[in-house]
């Protein structure tokens, strides 16, 4: 199946961010370096009136980004990660938008720094190709970048976010910078509140404003690191919707009554390819460029959705241009907006058996993910679509193990001396008032 059928519905939601020790778009640096970078990429001029932040740093790729690999298995890598990405979508209720290829992407970049145990089991649930894993993710966000030329936009960005008093280590960075483009924003995650400020104002700038939080003072205080991955994607039409023929119509709702919405149409029948699947009917919108397309299912009856959603898996949603005729089709369908806001990816992931406390021993000896996180949203009219998203993963780092016991000594006690090898009991005594 090819690479571009099977990133296409992915490609549209488009954006995500990922909170701890990963990103698609920012370098990162060599832990030796991480306190006094030797290359400043973005240093916007010192703030002349309080309380504005004085300068942000961002170093340099450690490595050099390397291009795709002819050779990487990109097919196995997506198609694992749209299958994680669909069980994801099935897992939330109600109006759903969400991004598989970000959420993968940045667990993929995870995977680098993922302990035994926890590589593992990411390997389970999102289907990651060994050997090869980050090799095909470079060659898949190459690749999308190929799609990303005017009108279209389609742009993958990455950025590390580590404590500036912390270092990940040299493999994982460097891992990052060569197969994904991130680069190292050091952040001071004691003042949280600034921290999440940065790495916010970044997700924003990255998404163009649909997403502009991913994460809280909360979860990032005191971390090590934040990972953040974003996507964003603005698209035209190949046949746009005339806004004249916009009409505010009936939409019938599964559980309540109708709500009144504006539908656009087509004025006349367009040539688009189709497929009648047995519970519903599917219609191509494909964008400007050819690359990218939108697949309509609508089904044939109003209860049929949830059966409809069930006989699908991401296999046949990537594979409908397989099975599609082209014909003469009238479409009428509504402008929308859909906004997920920053979501728990934990109550999907711990099910299957990644929880927090995760180990990333990878980043740096006792390193654990804390939170894992993903938004976005997406907006569609006459024009095209406009969609971002952003996954989230914080790591921290281990605090001491909790004592099976605590001793306060602050009462009468007796106390002993042993000779260890001979076990002999050397002094003996009792301590009832040490101030006599």
């Amino acid at each position: 199946m090819g690479l571009e059928r099977q990133t296409s519905m992915a490609k549209l939601i488009g954006l995500l961010v990922v909170l701890g020790s990963m990103a698609l778009a920012c370098g990162s640096s060599d832990p030796t370096r991480a306190s006094s970078p030797t290359k400043t990429l973005e240093t916007p001029a010192t703030a002349t009136v309080a309380p504005e932040p004085a300068v942000t740093t961002v170093l340099s790729l450690s490595v050099a980004r390397l291009p795709a690999d002819p050779n990487a298995p990109a097919d196995d890598w997506v198609g694992g990660v749209n299958a994680a990405g669909w069980d994801f979508h099935r897992h939330l209720e109600g109006n759903a938008v969400s991004s598989p290829m970000s959420i993968g992407i940045a667990f993929s970049l995870s995977r680098a720094g993922a302990s035994a145990d926890s590589g593992e089991t990411l390997d389970e649930i999102f289907r990651f190709p060994e050997p090869g894993i980050h090799s095909a993710a470079n060659a898949v966000a190459l690749r999308l970048a190929e799609a990303s030329a005017e009108p279209t936009a389609l742009e993958v960005a990455n950025r590390l976010f580590p404590d500036d008093e912390f270092s990940p280590l040299p493999a994982f960075v460097d891992i990052a910078s060569a197969h994904y483009g991130a680069a190292i924003q050091p952040v001071d995650t004691a003042d949280a509140g600034k921290a999440a400020d940065d790495i916010n104002r970044w997700v924003s700038e990255s998404t163009r404003g649909l997403v502009p939080t991913i994460v809280s003072e909360s979860v990032v205080r005191n971390q090590k690191l934040i990972l953040v991955n974003t996507v964003y994607l603005k698209a035209d039409w190949l046949v746009p919707f005339l806004a004249d023929l916009t009409r505010v119509d009936e939409f019938t709702t599964a559980g309540g009554p109708p709500v009144a919405v504006p539908f656009m149409r087509d004025y006349d029948p367009v040539e688009r390819r189709f497929v009648r699947l047995i519970h519903s009917d599917v219609v191509e919108l494909p964008y400007q460029g050819g690359e990218l397309a939108m697949w309509l299912i609508v089904p044939h009856e109003l209860v049929g959705l949830a059966a409809v959603e069930e006989s699908l898996n991401a296999e046949t949603l990537t594979g409908l241009a397989d099975m599609a005729h082209e014909g003469l089709v009238h479409v009428t369908m509504p402008k929308w907006e859909q906004t997920l806001p920053p979501t728990d990816l934990f109550e999907w992931l711990c099910p299957l058996g990644f929880c927090t406390g995760a180990g990333f021993d990878g980043i740096a000896p006792g390193i654990f993910i804390t939170a894992a996180l993903h938004g976005a949203k997406v907006i569609v009219d006459e024009k095209g679509t406009e969609a971002a998203a952003a996954t989230a993963a914080a790591f921290a780092e281990s605090a001491p193990p909790e004592p099976d016991l605590t001793l306060v000594a602050d009462r009468p006690f007796l106390w002993a001396i042993t000779h260890q090898e001979t076990g002999a009991l050397l002094f003996v005594g009792r301590l009832v008032d040490p101030s006599s």
